[in-house]
């Protein structure tokens, strides 16, 4: 029995090392993704913000040229103003929805590597259970109670 005994808890071991080990590695990918994910949601307040300031730094040029050729503002001009602000603000829109779907996209991936590493973990302690047939066969053979 000695033997057999010590046959099945080193498989039994070596399984639940190994699903440990898979657990801790997509623990580590979790939390990397969750980082990329909080970047990519940084980055697109980032895009947010800079594009707003770009559009102001427009229009000030734009009104600086202008009275710098000594027109004045009128209902021309105007729409100019508003056609500008309707193109550059579509175009951060488009810009922060992309930058807001790369985060999503982490996000996600950090969800999988969760479940994952779940996964791996369960899996390790089932495989720790010698099968039922090897069972049968060492108690057919008489080594499995000595």
């Amino acid at each position: 029995m000695g033997i057999t005994a010590l046959a099945i808890g080193a498989q039994a071991a070596g399984s639940i090392f190994s699903g440990v080990a898979g657990y801790q590695q997509a623990k580590g990918e979790k939390q990397r993704a969750e980082i990329n994910a909080y970047i990519g949601r940084t980055r697109a307040n980032q895009a947010d913000t800079d594009a707003r300031v770009g559009l102001e730094d427009e229009l000030s040029n734009l009104r600086a040229t202008m009275a710098a050729n000594g027109q004045r503002p009128g209902v021309g001009t105007m729409d100019i103003y508003n056609e500008l602000r309707r193109t550059r603000g579509r175009e951060r829109r488009i810009d922060v929805g992309n930058r807001m779907q790369e985060a999503a996209d982490w996000k996600m991936a950090a969800k999988n590597a969760g479940a994952q590493a779940t996964g791996s973990l369960v899996g390790g302690f089932i495989k720790a259970g010698p099968s039922l047939f090897d069972l049968y066969q060492m108690k057919k053979k008489g080594t499995l109670y000595g």
